[in-house]
């Protein structure tokens, strides 16, 4: 009896330090980190810079900044409307050039970006600058009510007076409107020019519209007609260019301003072109950039 209890002894003490030494031997629990203090950076969320989501959010006036980006500015216009734009043969290559293209390169030129060119019908300008597929319109678009109702518009970059343009043999002969009745009269196609003819001049003889204005201007100088109703700028160049032809006293008033469509929500950008178009009317670059192209317009054949 005593025997069973010293192995039952003995067998109790070898167990308790088994214990004792396995218990030495494992790793302590971990202790709960304190909670960090209010400003502890350890204790701080990562930055919102690093959230990919937020990385790619543009600011509300960020469409400049847009478009520096993409390294190019994407023009609406459509080329069928000599001399504002027109599509002619340059160095063997065919182009989309005049004056509202001029405005246009100077505008990329002020961004520091290149000027894509994207010709399309004018009914669908609009449609395509909501829809984002272009930056802006350089077309001779007027601000109507209606089109303000969808897109924004620069100050007015082109609000000439309306001239007449005759044969300086003539001149003094026809010098008021009312002068015009019964005569033969002359004006582009499809232009507030063309508007003017019919809405201005009572009974004329004849009313000529032509898509090309070097196609009047010899109507005019072999008789076929005798004036053309056109925008000042142009019909002076005319004038200058040849002892023929003379600017009559003739006034029609002042056309409408057109200006450059931007979409809705893009104040900066709005704000770089409406800087870009004070600097040329400044420096009366414009009047200029017409008279070149007009004197483009006539040299060739507008596509």
């Amino acid at each position: 009896m005593k025997s069973n209890q010293r192995k039952i002894s003995v067998l109790l003490v070898t167990l308790l330090i088994l214990t004792v030494f396995v218990s030495a031997c494992s790793p302590a629990a971990p202790e709960p980190s304190p909670a960090p203090e209010p400003g502890d950076p350890a204790g701080e969320l990562p930055e919102a810079a690093d959230d990919p989501a937020e990385a790619e959010v543009i600011p509300a006036d960020g469409k400049v900044a847009d478009i520096q980006s993409a390294g190019k500015i994407v023009l609406g216009t459509a080329a069928d409307y000599p001399p504002y734009e027109f599509i002619a043969e340059i160095d063997g290559n065919l182009e989309v050039v005049g004056f509202d293209i001029d405005i246009a390169r100077e505008i990329a030129k002020d961004l520091g970006v290149e000027l894509e060119i994207r010709d399309m019908d004018f009914d669908g300008l609009l449609a395509a600058l909501v829809a984002g597929n272009i930056d802006f319109i350089v077309a001779g678009m007027v601000p109507t009510e209606e089109r303000k109702q969808s897109v924004d518009f620069s100050i007015p970059y082109y609000s000439a007076e309306q001239r007449f343009l005759v044969r300086a043999d003539e001149a003094g002969e026809l010098n008021t409107i009312e002068s015009l009745a019964g005569k033969r009269i002359g004006a582009q196609i499809s232009t507030v020019q063309e508007e003017i003819a019919k809405e201005q001049i009572t009974d004329p003889a004849e009313l000529r519209f032509l898509s090309r204005i070097n196609d009047l201007v010899l109507d005019l100088k072999s008789d076929r007609i005798d004036g053309i109703v056109l925008v000042g700028p142009v019909a002076a160049s005319y004038a200058n260019a040849d002892p023929q032809l003379e600017m009559s006293a003739i006034s029609f008033g002042q056309e409408d301003g057109v200006a450059i469509a931007i979409a809705q929500g893009n104040e900066d950008l709005v704000d770089a072109i409406n800087a870009t178009l004070t600097r040329l009317m400044d420096a009366d670059l414009i009047n200029q950039f017409i008279a070149d192209a007009t004197a483009l317009a006539d040299e060739q054949q507008v596509q």
